[in-house]
């Protein structure tokens, strides 16, 4: 190996991992090393932006102005979005956009000209009047979702929510539920009026659960005079009621897709600058900045463990030559160490058993609480609301409380699997191999299609965390990827939302149900409130207990597989050892020298590679 010169490197940051992965292979790290190449030309989801605002806002004409489409997503005058629309802009995807109707873990493809019968409020109604068959409701969807071909943000996903008048309150926690670590929320208000105090109290909610927050002041085309004096009003109120800073731009979409029409690059780059929409996607883009370049710094950080565990390795072997026989006694007392860990090994299980049991009956207790209180909440809604308001808009019920459904059964999954990686790190006692115990459990949970979908070679065993965020339940994974262990990209298992595959299932199929019970009166309603929460309570039940059988199998084989391994290694290094004991002066002296030297190759690698980060972050924050 060649020691990089000091103060004088000239690698750019993919250099610099190539360069590592090189010397990981030569170490026996061939695995870390290709995955490390992988991870930087991973096509990772860069995040997601919620939209959100009162009915009539405009937000559906944004969406479609913001990702260049006209026609996109229904927007006529008389049309009013009834249920959740999920659009991926990729700049990869190289087909025309293609749409599909999310119910449950199944979607099926539909042409774009038929979104509008699927997903507004008065097509809904439409479907209501003519059709007699109880159960033909149930083949309304609760979501939909959207690819198609866009550069100018990158791959994001937006996620144009329903509209409600007065912004009530299961609209707005449904909202903040989907946007919860999602990246950006972009409440959309209008030149007409100040921001009003509904919207004041969304934004002042959403800072404490949403990475980011903008306001989009809309149809600037229509108060031509005064916008710019709402936007200034709208964040001077802001700043006064809320004590923060958020960013407002003023837009019109009319203009922005009249600019995307133009075939004249220069008068198009213009009309769209005039019309604030270039504005607000690169606000866009810097507020979701922090997830670009995703896979290459973690890539750098991934070489970087790589690179530490190898400089162990080699301060072992010196340690080993400049005394072979204390070495020896060291590695045998770390022999007989392993042995007694194994036998220990019966000892955890049954402490793991036991601490487990006490931890799912506690989230058990909390689940119940969670789903009463939910019951007790749209009870109340059913009762103040009256079934004329819920019949007019059913997939706004059913999308609010499929929402409200998942962060509770999110929450509990969350919760036991937060109590497994704390065991599992107390007996394997390593970051990397409870990552990928972690990642192994949560695979388990993917849906069907998903975990056994054919991926690309290079992206095999990898995922994107900003989808397992957005939740598999009739909701994102547009683009997921593989369902590869999470500890190869050092993602903690808990520290990210999660991907709950059998809520798709029969949950969605009772929470579709209540269109039936709407039909059958109030009543009915109250009693399949009633029924959810049973089938929602005994759906999370089984995930705990499915993911507690899961960690204990995966625990113990990787427990195992690390023993094997290690009793391996230190075998080894009694045979090297005694050999070093036997080795002349000059031997000796001639393999510490080149120790020492593979020893400050491998330090400098590591200082380059945190050099490299400081510099992709620092380029992250100027962009």
């Amino acid at each position: 190996m060649t020691a990089p010169a000091k103060n004088q490197i000239r690698r750019g940051p993919r250099e610099s991992v190539a360069r590592a992965a090189e010397i990981a292979r030569k170490y026996g790290y061939s695995g870390a090393a290709e995955h490390a190449i992988a991870l930087m030309d991973a096509n990772f989801r860069t995040g997601t932006v919620v939209v959100v605002g009162e009915i009539k806002r405009g937000k559906s004409s944004l969406v479609n102005a913001l990702v260049g489409h006209r026609d996109l997503l229904p927007v006529d005058v008389l049309m009013c979005t009834s249920a959740p629309i999920r659009v991926l802009a990729d700049p990869t995807w190289d087909e025309a956009p293609s749409c599909a109707l999310v119910r449950g873990d199944h979607k099926d493809i539909i042409p774009m000209s038929e979104l509008s019968r699927w997903v507004t409020h008065q097509a809904i109604q439409e479907i209501d009047r003519q059709s007699a068959d109880e159960d033909a409701a149930l083949l309304l969807p609760t979501a939909a979702e959207i690819k198609l071909h866009f550069e100018d943000l990158g791959l994001v996903t937006i996620i144009d929510t329903p509209g409600v008048g007065g912004l009530d309150e299961h609209a707005i926690s449904a909202a903040l539920v989907e946007a919860r670590q999602a990246g950006v929320l972009l409440m959309v208000c209008d030149a007409s009026t100040p921001i009003t105090a509904p919207e004041m109290d969304i934004l002042r909610r959403a800072r404490e659960t949403v990475g980011s927050v903008i306001v989009a002041v809309t149809k600037t085309d229509k108060n031509i005079r005064r916008w710019r004096d709402i936007v200034e009003d709208n964040r001077r109120l802001i700043a006064q009621h809320l004590g923060i800073e958020i960013p407002v731009i003023g837009v019109s979409s009319l203009r922005a897709l009249d600019a995307m029409s133009l075939e004249d690059p220069q008068r198009r780059a213009m009309i769209d600058e005039r019309s604030g929409m270039a504005a607000l996607r690169k606000q866009i883009r810097w507020e979701l900045s922090a997830s670009s370049g995703v896979g290459l710094r973690t890539a750098i950080d991934s070489m970087k463990v790589t690179m530490s565990d190898i400089r162990k390795g080699i301060d072992q072997d010196i340690e080993l030559h400049t005394g072979a026989s204390d070495a020896v006694t060291k590695l045998e007392e770390e022999r007989a160490r392993l042995d007694q860990f194994r036998e220990d090994t019966s000892e955890w299980e049954q402490l793991f058993q036991r601490d487990i049991s006490l931890a799912r009956n506690e989230i058990s207790g909390k689940l119940d609480h969670s789903l009463e209180q939910l019951r007790i909440d749209w009870t109340d809604r059913i009762n103040s609301d009256g079934m004329r308001v819920l019949r007019n808009k059913p997939q706004v019920f059913t999308s609010q409380i499929e929402i409200e459904l998942k962060r509770i059964l999110e929450d509990s999954v969350q919760a036991i699997l937060a109590e497994v990686e704390r065991s599992c790190r107390d007996l394997l006692q390593d970051d990397a191999s409870t990552h990928e115990v972690m990642g192994n459990v949560l695979a388990s949970l993917m849906p069907a299609e998903v975990v056994n979908r054919e991926v690309d070679k290079k992206t095999k065993d990898l995922v994107d965390p900003t989808v397992l965020s957005m939740g598999m339940m009739g909701a994102g994974a547009l683009g997921a990827m593989g369902t590869g262990a999470l500890g190869a990209i050092g993602i903690s298992a808990v520290a990210v939302a999660l991907p709950i595959a059998p809520i798709a299932g029969g949950v969605w199929i009772g929470v579709n149900l209540a269109y039936k019970a709407m039909r059958n009166g109030k009543q009915h309603l109250i009693q399949w409130l009633r029924e959810m929460q049973n089938t929602t309570r005994s759906s999370a039940m089984r995930m705990i207990d499915q993911i507690i059988t899961n960690a204990r199998t995966e625990i113990m084989l990787r427990h195992r597989s690390n023993l094997r391994s290690q009793q391996r290694a230190i075998q080894s290094k009694i045979e090297q050892a005694r050999k070093v004991a036997q080795e002349s002066e000059a031997e000796r002296k001639t393999r510490m020298a080149r120790l020492q030297k593979n020893r400050e190759i491998v330090g400098a690698t590591i200082t380059e590679l945190e050099a490299q980060k400081r510099a992709v972050l620092s380029q992250v924050k100027g962009n």
